[in-house]
């Protein structure tokens, strides 16, 4: 009987140390939405550090009129969270999910910042690019840019300068009525050309029949999807413009975590799910949310918050590990006025990429 070869793997380590620390930047210009608009930047960069010196970062943002998270509430949570990890074996991470839950009720941005610092350091271990881990299905996937709420001019303005530097998917930012949405469509699509892929994202700001009315409108301009037009909490209203309309529509903001896709799925309320890694928690939620899509044929699209390379980064990972993710809007840190990270996401052509780095393969420069 022929031997096997035995292959040496480092085995896992205890959690040494948690540090994280506020980081402030300013933005190009500010983000506005229908719910409201970030005029900068302040989020958190985690590092955990493990018994026998492997690092892994990640990144808690919070959006307050999204997550209802705060600048104060992510620092107290990972104040308390960060008590509670060390000790534990890295690998654990269903385990250490259980725990911070047990700590803190919510707070999914600051889990979220920890969890993916764990996900690095997995990839790290293992010598690998986090996405192999992830399930390595793709090279690489087109993202969107968003053009935020503003007059047609500034539309025409962002979506021309979108298309010439070589991206294919734009995002539109609707919620100021039906007139002036539908002329933000039209002014959309007449700039970017028949061949570019257009949605729409109402952020909650429509009632349902009037998502119907200008669905119906709309449809001509050959839209990919309506995401998230009624609010978060009318799942029915959301279930009858998906009935209603002859374009597909996306949940987001009525999708945090697993359960709430099980909602969503045993509603027939929507044809496809956003998940945000700030709003699921991480990488270990957003991955039950990405699978419970899939089960039932719904494709997930990887977005996020105005964001840092890190986040975005991470999303990136997730994005190409799992074959169930059809679309990637993964623009956040586009707003800001300076990168402190180096390695990590790449852009190329309109598609995003990532380094061959183990983990997420990136490093903040600001210490």
């Amino acid at each position: 009987m022929d031997k096997f070869d035995l292959v040496s793997i480092s085995p896992p380590s205890m959690i040494r140390s948690v540090e994280f620390r506020k980081i402030e930047i300013p933005m190009v210009k500010s983000f506005r939405i229908a719910l409201g608009s970030t005029e900068s930047y302040e989020g958190f960069i985690v590092r955990i550090t493990t018994d026998d010196g492997l690092t892994g970062i990640g990144e808690a943002v919070p959006t307050p009129f999204i997550t209802g998270e705060t600048t104060a509430s992510i620092q107290e949570a990972l104040k308390l969270l960060s008590g509670s990890l060390k000790g534990m074996e890295e690998t654990d991470t269903e385990k250490i999910y259980e725990v911070m839950n047990r700590t803190i009720h919510g707070s999914y941005a600051a889990k979220c910042g920890l969890d993916t610092a764990l996900w690095d350091i997995a990839g790290k271990r293992a010598g690998l690019p986090l996405c192999k881990l992830l399930g390595g299905y793709r090279d690489s996937i087109p993202t969107s840019f968003t053009v935020d709420i503003g007059d047609p001019d500034e539309v025409v303005k962002y979506t021309k300068e979108f298309i010439e530097a070589g991206l294919t998917a734009i995002k539109v930012k609707l919620g100021q009525g039906l007139r002036e949405d539908y002329e933000r469509v039209k002014r959309a699509r007449q700039t970017a050309g028949d061949g570019a892929t257009i949605y729409v994202d109402f952020n909650q700001s429509y009632s349902a029949k009037r998502a119907v009315e200008l669905s119906s409108d709309i449809h001509k301009f050959n839209i990919e999807f309506l995401e998230q037009p009624t609010p978060a909490h009318d799942i029915a209203g959301l279930k009858f413009v998906r009935e209603h309309s002859d374009i597909p529509v996306m949940a987001d903001e009525a999708v945090y975590g697993p359960e709430d896709a099980m909602k969503i799925v045993r509603c027939e309320a929507a044809d496809m799910i956003n998940m945000k890694l700030m709003k699921a928690g991480g990488i270990t939620r957003g991955r039950k949310v990405i699978e419970i899509a899939e089960a039932a044929g719904l494709p997930v699209m990887i977005g996020c918050m105005v964001e840092t390379r890190v986040a975005v980064t991470a999303g990136t990972h997730l994005a190409l590990g799992m074959r169930n993710v059809k679309y990637a809007d993964l623009d956040g840190y586009s707003s800001l006025a300076r990168d402190i990270t180096s390695g990590g996401l790449v852009l190329k052509e309109g598609r995003n990429y990532v380094s061959d780095g183990a983990g997420l393969g990136i490093d903040v420069t600001e210490q």
